[in-house]
């Protein structure tokens, strides 16, 4: 669930009406083009929220004054409206004008009114994505955005707004270090500039964050007490009710329930008087949370059930995994076993497809994206296309004056609108070509990273779910031991059902260890490869010998690491299968940007030939993880003298 929200507005968003009657009146006498454009850009920003039409007439402007001056520059001011217009609910065409516009800015690097532009582009863009659940992207652009912003304008408004997105952002995936940072950042400019409502977001976001990493929450407390204060001095209501939920949250993560009780109290008699109607459900479920942990089930049950009268329990949410969770718990404590492993099959399976629904939603727009720029770039080609069409009808309209001598020249055009044609159904192909690629590499990457996620969640869920499970039976087993007699048979019956509950909980770790090393999220991908050959070598399956070079302290990003983690394992499981081998050797080296693994086995080999025609999923799962790395691969074997893999990255 998302923890805090702070309000992103588009910039230029509001303004007042005398300031539209001035500017129409300036553009009544202006005659100079640069200015012309200028006050149309500022009109229609201004204005669009109002009347959009006239918003949309100011762009249409601009733009003709573009094609008759051929000037590029205005060119880029007309897709920078463009987009800022549609920036409110049209979210494929405006991230296509604003990168259009972006382009075309960047050729003017010394023009201020440029770069202030490709700022606000920037900002916008991260705004977009992050609305498409986009996080990763959504930084990128806040960062452009912030890199401009140092160097032109330092003290600008905007700065503040973009150190709170950028706070939001980080926060929302996990990563509360620069969460913490870029809202310390966010204080630091609202106490120079003296903007309290900068201020208040800056505090809320340092607050919160320390709050949600669990780290220093009581001193989030006290920040969140600041930033209280402020929203109560300028009379901001909804960031008092934003500060009291966030210390109810530090109280519920501190165990000091009845303190998150009465603060989730104010917070919900906030949303009664403002007719929240979603904020007063989920205050009820939370206040049902707390009221379990206090071994109030009789309590949370009812308000659980008030908070099903403001809540729509029918569509799968947060909300309704909570409601559930909830249930399950408070059935647990009235003794009824039977409905609260009911409830919790039930979070199950609301986890599965909140999961679920999160990457198909980033999925959708990305593919939604790649869709729009295909028929973008399809009618860019029809109207480059109808241009060719018009240019050859105009000059067969002009040879036909010079028909009788021009039969040379005819011929040479021939010849050569012949070649044209040839080059652009080239071109054509070669763009199809590289979409198709990058549909299958985006796909692919798609896949990847779904498939870890998952291996993550159901090692997580095995080894605390299952393995506290099977622990606790072997525990509840011991004491019931030490209370029955048993005959001598029958105890030695009882030992061997302990030695095989022994051996499930042990195989039950090593599947989740395989299924996500815990090495190689600590401690990076040299310690993981060599534990992992380690635990191969005490299997007694197979000797392998794994030798680094160059990789001891390297930092490798996460993704390529699992990937190589992943590519290495296959082979050597494929070794173990198939090589019938003794041995086996696995070299990692780490020279500047390139990366070489090298796996061999002294096996009985085979014919390389075959992988063209190979159709198991382990060495197509090889092949895609190469390919997603962009890496090459090369397979040498020979009957009787076992077999080598090598695979060349490029890593940054």
């Amino acid at each position: 669930m998302v923890w805090f929200i702070l309000s992103s507005i588009p910039l230029g968003a509001f303004t007042q009406t005398n300031v539209f009657d001035s500017i129409r009146n300036r553009l009544k006498i202006e005659n100079n083009d640069t200015e012309q454009v200028r006050l149309l850009v500022q009109l229609g920003n201004k204005i669009k929220y109002k009347d959009t039409v006239e918003a949309w007439q100011c762009q249409k402007k601009i733009d003709s004054i573009s094609v008759v001056k051929k000037n590029d520059f205005f060119k880029a001011q007309a897709y920078f409206l463009a987009a800022t217009i549609q920036l409110a609910n049209q979210a494929l065409p405006s991230i296509d004008n604003y990168e259009k516009a972006i382009k075309i800015f960047s050729k003017y690097p010394d023009n201020l009114r440029s770069r202030v532009s490709m700022g606000t582009s920037y900002i916008n863009l991260g705004l977009l994505h992050a609305n498409n659940a986009d996080y990763e992207t959504a930084t990128y652009y806040y960062l452009k955005a912030e890199e401009i912003y140092l160097k032109d304008n330092p003290s600008s408004s905007d700065l503040g707004v973009l150190y709170s997105n950028l706070s939001i952002a980080y926060a929302t995936i996990n990563k509360f270090d620069e969460g913490i940072l870029y809202s310390k950042k966010g204080l630091d400019f609202a106490r120079k500039n003296n903007d309290k409502s900068n201020l208040l977001n800056a505090w809320y976001a340092y607050g919160g964050n320390l709050i949600n990493a669990k780290r220093e929450g009581d001193r989030g407390l006290l920040i969140l007490d600041s930033a209280k204060k402020i929203a109560l001095e300028i009379d901001n209501q909804n960031m008092v009710y934003s500060c009291d939920f966030m210390s109810a949250m530090y109280y519920y993560n501190t165990k000091q329930y009845q303190k998150a009780i009465d603060y989730y109290t104010l917070c919900l008699n906030f949303a009664r008087k403002y007719n929240f109607t979603a904020g007063v459900g989920n205050n009820f479920l939370n206040i049902s949370a707390n009221e379990a942990e206090l071994k109030k089930p009789k309590l949370a049950a009812a308000h659980l059930d008030s908070s099903a009268k403001y809540l729509d329990y029918s569509q799968i949410t947060i909300s309704k995994q909570m409601y559930f969770e909830n249930y399950a718990e408070v059935y647990k404590q009235l003794g009824n076993f039977t409905k609260a492993f009911a409830y919790k099959d039930s979070v199950a399976a609301i986890k599965d497809s909140l999961y679920q629904a999160d990457n198909i939603r980033q999925i959708e727009f990305r593919q939604a994206r790649y869709n729009y720029e295909k028929k973008q770039n399809e009618v860019a080609q029809l109207e480059a296309d109808k241009k060719i069409q018009q240019f050859s009808i105009q000059k067969k309209n002009t040879l036909n004056y010079f028909l009788m001598g021009g039969g040379v020249t005819l011929l040479i055009i021939l010849i050569l609108a012949y070649r044209t044609y040839q080059q652009k159904q080239k071109l054509q192909q070669q763009r199809i070509n590289e979409l198709e690629t990058q549909q299958q590499l985006t796909a692919t990457e798609a896949v990847l990273k779904g498939e870890e996620q998952e291996r993550t969640r159901l090692a997580k869920d095995l080894h605390d779910g299952l393995g506290g499970m099977l622990s606790g039976i072997k525990y509840s087993f011991n004491n019931m031991k030490g209370n029955l007699i048993l005959t001598p048979e029958n105890a030695q019956a009882f030992e061997r059902s302990m030695d095989m509950l022994d051996s499930s909980i042990k195989e039950m770790r090593r599947v989740a260890h395989n299924m996500m090393p815990e090495a190689l999220v600590k401690f990076g991908l040299d310690t993981a490869l060599k534990d992992f050959c380690t635990d191969i070598n005490n299997s007694g399956a197979l000797q392998v010998t794994y030798q680094s070079i160059g990789l001891q302290n390297e930092v490798i990003d996460h993704t390529t690491s699992i990937t190589i983690y992943r590519i290495v394992q296959e082979l050597i499981n494929n070794t173990m299968k198939h090589a019938a081998a003794k041995s086996a050797v696995v070299q990692v080296t780490k020279s500047n940007n390139n990366l070489a693994v090298t796996v061999e086995d002294d096996g009985k080999g085979f014919d390389t030939a075959i992988l063209k025609q190979a159709k198991g999923i382990g060495w197509s799962n090889i092949q895609n993880r190469v390919e997603f790395l962009k890496g090459t691969l090369d397979v040498r074997s020979q009957k009787e003298k076992g077999t080598s893999v090598h695979i060349e990255l490029n890593i940054i």
